[in-house]
C-alpha cells in the first residue's frame, strides 16, 4: 500500500471521540503538545497569519507601516519572496480559496487578495457591511467557506465568491465564552484557533461552537527566546499531518503533535494550483 493511503487508512481507524477530550465539570480537557520537529523562524516578524501550501510557509506579519507577506522553506526559515503592504493597513490572518490568497487587514474594514506565488495584488473585499465595528483578526477557509475571527468570541462565516456573511458562531468551553480568538487554521473537520494573551490553542466543533479539546504550548516556552510574544500561527500540512505553530516574534517554528486525535488526518485541503491533494 501506498505510504500516504496507509497513513489515511490508519488515521481514519484511530479517530477518538470527542467525549475523551472532556473533563466532569464540562471543560473541556488540556492536551500537552509534543515537538516532533523545530526550525529556525525569523524573530523579526509579528506573524498575524500562517498557512502551509506546496512546501512553503506563507505568513503574514502586522503592524502599521511595518506589515508584509513572506514567502518561506519552513525547514529552514529562508525567505523566498516578500511583498510590502501599503502603511496604513495592519496585516492580518491569511488563507487560500481557488489558487488566491486572501488576507484581513486589522481595522480598516477591507481585505486584500493576492496571487499565492508572486504575492502580486489582484483585488480588495470588504470583510464587513457598512456601519459595522467588526475587526479582521483570523482567516481560515473549510472547503466551503471563509471564517473569520475579531478577537471575541464570535467566529463569522462568509461565502466564497463574494465574502458576503452567512452565519455566526459562538465558541464556549462548558458554559463559559472563548474571547479573544484570533488566528485560525482548518485541520480536518475541526476549526483551530489562537487564544489571544495565550499559550493554547482551541480546538472547535464548527457545528456547535464547543470546544473539544485545548492543545498547551506551553513547553514550547523554554525553547524560544525569552522576549518573544504570544503564540500565534497555526498551519497545517494536510499530505502528511504536520502542524506547524510558531508565534508574534518567536525565533522558531515548531511542528507538534498531541496523544488524543481530535481530527481527521490527513485532510484533503486546496493547494496554491487550486488541485485537491490525493
Amino acid at each position: 500500500m501506498h505510504p500516504f493511503r496507509l497513513v489515511l487508512s490508519l488515521a481514519l481507524c484511530v479517530l477518538a471521540t470527542i467525549g475523551q477530550a472532556a473533563d466532569t465539570s464540562g471543560r473541556a480537557a488540556v492536551l500537552e503538545c509534543r515537538v516532533v520537529a523545530e526550525y529556525p523562524h525569523d524573530p523579526q516578524t509579528s506573524t498575524q497569519g500562517l498557512l502551509f501550501s506546496q512546501g512553503l510557509l506563507l505568513e503574514s506579519s502586522g503592524g502599521f507601516g511595518q506589515s508584509y507577506l513572506t514567502i518561506s522553506e519552513p525547514e529552514t526559515g529562508q525567505r523566498l519572496l516578500t511583498r510590502r503592504i501599503e502603511g496604513r493597513y495592519f496585516a492580518e490572518g491569511v488563507a487560500l480559496h481557488e489558487n488566491k490568497l486572501y488576507m484581513l487587514t486589522w481595522l480598516s474594514g477591507t481585505g486584500f487578495i493576492f496571487d499565492p506565488q508572486t504575492l502580486e495584488t489582484l483585488a480588495s473585499f470588504a470583510y464587513r457591511a457598512d456601519g459595522e465595528s467588526t475587526e479582521g483578526w483570523g482567516l481560515a477557509h473549510d472547503g466551503k467557506r471563509f471564517i473569520l475571527s475579531a478577537g471575541t468570541n464570535i467566529l463569522r462565516f462568509h461565502r466564497s465568491r463574494d465574502f458576503a456573511r452567512t452565519g455566526t458562531l459562538a465558541v464556549r468551553d462548558g458554559d463559559e465564552p472563548v474571547r479573544l480568538l484570533n488566528e485560525l487554521e482548518y485541520v480536518g473537520g475541526m476549526i483551530l484557533a489562537n487564544v489571544w494573551k495565550s499559550d493554547r490553542i482551541a480546538v472547535i466543533d464548527p457545528d456547535t461552537g464547543q470546544v473539544v479539546a485545548w492543545i498547551d504550548l506551553t513547553p514550547l516556552r523554554e525553547r524560544i527566546a525569552p522576549e518573544s510574544g504570544v503564540a500565534n500561527g497555526i498551519a497545517y500540512d494536510p499530505e502528511t499531518g504536520r502542524l506547524f505553530v510558531t508565534g508574534k516574534h518567536w525565533d522558531k517554528l515548531f511542528v507538534i503533535e498531541v496523544d488524543t486525535a481530535l481530527w481527521r488526518m490527513p485532510v484533503i485541503r486546496e493547494t496554491m494550483s487550486g488541485t485537491p491533494l490525493p
